[in-house]
């Protein structure tokens, strides 16, 4: 598959807020008291990858852009990109954690499911396609050391 011929079928901030959208809108199965502490945790957790993972990507000065994945400069392994291979996404799942456990509904955890399903069959995998084109033997070793979540 050529780069320049990747297709993305969804952008996955597009894909997120479907996915929360569901979680607010799915009946509720079992109800739970939300507790603000455990929002607060997850939506924290969330929020602080997030902002290391895409601080990693400047401070290495290369594109966020997964839509011009062939533009990247350099693989990026340190920081947070130790502990996961893709966490821009698993900050989104965090934050639809966070919102799970407000919204107060188990049913919900089916939005986060769903989220992670179509992010790893319909993003991740041909971004790693991608990046093995591109980097090779380098992204390969990455990839053996590195989880592609947690």
């Amino acid at each position: 598959m050529s780069l320049n011929k990747r297709h993305i079928p969804v952008p996955p901030p597009l894909i997120f807020v479907f996915c929360a959208l569901l979680m607010k809108y799915l009946p509720p199965i079992w109800q739970f008291p939300s507790s603000l502490w455990l929002v607060i945790v997850f939506g924290g957790m969330g929020c602080a990858i997030g902002a290391a993972s895409v601080f990693q990507f400047l401070l290495a000065k290369t594109t966020l852009n997964p839509f011009q994945l062939e533009t990247a400069s350099q693989l990026v392994t340190g920081g947070i990109y130790r502990l996961s291979r893709n966490p821009m996404y698993l900050s989104l799942v965090f934050i639809l954690l966070a919102w799970m456990v407000y919204l107060g509904s188990f049913s919900a955890l089916l939005g986060v499911v769903l989220f992670i399903w179509y992010i790893t069959k319909f993003q991740i995998k041909p971004e790693e396609e991608g990046l093995k084109h591109l980097f090779g033997d380098a992204f390969t070793a990455y990839c053996q050391r590195t989880r592609r979540w947690l």
